[in-house]
């Protein structure tokens, strides 16, 4: 996979619907906390599955059964757009922070920098 201009991934993450938005957010927080796990492709996706589920969504299915059922369709249909635009804005928001103190270069600093790539 190529590494999609910053322009290209704000029109990615344009078209994203809110829970993927809040997913996104999510990850890259956990992301920015443990930088040094992000290859880690089975940490990831654990991460991946918990910040979905912590977003409440689905919580509104009113058999546990279905809500699990539903939870890991969400899963399967939207992890692989979703955690590409996640190691996309990884790596572009990491180019943006290089130049700057290291006192900058900091998970809060991240995050900031990170949502100006949301329309």
């Amino acid at each position: 996979m190529s590494l999609p201009t910053r322009d290209e991934l704000r029109a990615d993450l344009a078209r994203f619907d809110e829970m993927q938005k809040k997913v996104v957010g999510g990850v890259l927080a956990v992301m920015f906390r443990s930088p040094d796990r992000v290859r880690d492709r089975e940490w990831i996706v654990e991460q991946f599955t918990q910040v979905a589920l912590l977003t409440g969504e689905f919580e509104a299915v009113e058999h546990a059964h279905e809500g699990v059922d539903v939870a890991q369709r969400w899963v399967r249909e939207h992890i692989d757009v979703t955690l590409n635009a996640c190691y996309a804005l990884f790596l572009h928001v990491a180019d943006d922070l290089s130049s700057r103190d290291e006192t900058e270069r900091t998970p809060s600093e991240a995050m900031l920098q990170a949502l100006t790539y949301f329309g």
